[in-house]
């Protein structure tokens, strides 16, 4: 889980660095779990691991085939936005994080996900 990494930023006040090694934890089992290359990352990895098939479009390799298709594009839309918003802004610039409770709720946002994606690998 993103809290290992996370854990002794947030101790020592470093919210932002905590932020972004939690999202990145994300990033990169999400990569890991659909075997895609180092070179595909943010929300990019993100639609294209979880894009739900349509028509001869191929799913994603993470995407639940049987969830309704407002489901899945859910799930895709929620990594693509959590990796949009709390990962690439501070991989690319300062982001000062002055709101510990902010931080924190991001750090939980990363943990939901890879909950689910412990829900994915167990199916």
């Amino acid at each position: 889980m993103p809290e290992a990494k996370a854990r002794p930023q947030f101790l020592r006040g470093d919210f932002e660095a905590a932020a972004l090694l939690a999202m990145k934890e994300v990033e990169l089992r999400v990569r890991t779990m659909a075997g895609l290359p180092n070179s595909l990352t943010g929300t990019a990895l993100m639609q294209q691991a979880f894009r739900p098939g349509k028509g001869d479009q191929e799913a994603g390799p993470l995407v639940d085939t049987t969830a309704d298709g407002g489901e899945a594009v859910g799930t895709m839309e929620l990594f693509k936005g959590a990796i949009g918003l709390f990962k690439n802004p501070p991989s690319h610039r300062r982001v000062d994080y002055t709101d510990p409770t902010e931080a924190a709720e991001v750090l939980l946002l990363a943990d939901l996900l890879m909950r689910l994606l412990n829900k994915i690998e167990e199916s």
